[in-house]
């Protein structure tokens, strides 16, 4: 007897960021019968519903978009219909990440004043020279903002695609079209 559950069924393996990022460029299209006005009036009715959150209909170039929410940053998911196809394409909202990494740059400098300034208030023995504290603060917060910079962004391309594709489900089923892959 054991008392641990078996695994008999293997879990799907987890995309890497570069499959996410794939599958963020080739997003599935709904296939239906209606015309380009009655899809974005049930969009928009969707919207007035609360069920398709950052609508915008007519934006430049496509049916409507709305939003597809990351982690931290979001995307926005364009709808834009042929004859029989409604596809979709996710775009990141450019400004929120800029203003991030923006800011996170910019905080190093006034951080290694204040970290110099406060060893040598409270540890008399460190050495009032500030180029020895500009010399292991500066690598040390400077080196890892590309590694964190990919982290960020493949948690953010991730949490797009998974709302995404619950935002195109959701208007398939609104506009009484079928999710083709």
């Amino acid at each position: 007897m054991q008392d641990e559950p078996q695994q008999n069924e293997q879990q799907p393996a987890k995309p890497s960021p570069a499959q996410v990022q794939e599958m963020l460029g080739q997003l599935p299209h709904i296939s239906t019968t209606l015309e380009s006005e009655e899809i974005a009036k049930l969009a928009r009715r969707l919207s007035e519903r609360g069920k398709l959150p950052g609508y915008e209909g007519n934006p430049s170039g496509a049916l409507f978009e709305c939003a597809a929410f990351g982690n931290p940053f979001d995307y926005r998911l364009l709808a834009s219909h042929q004859t029989g196809k409604l596809t979709f394409s996710a775009k990141i909202k450019p400004k929120m990440p800029a203003i991030f990494w923006f800011v996170l740059a910019f905080t190093i400098w006034p951080g290694v004043l204040f970290t110099d300034s406060l060893l040598n208030t409270w540890f008399g023995w460190y050495p009032n020279e500030t180029w020895i504290t500009y010399a292991w603060y500066l690598p040390l917060t400077i080196l890892p903002l590309p590694w964190l910079y990919k982290a960020v962004m493949a948690r953010t391309r991730l949490a797009a695609l998974v709302h995404a594709h619950e935002q195109i489900h959701r208007i398939a089923k609104a506009v009484e079209g079928e999710v083709c892959e």
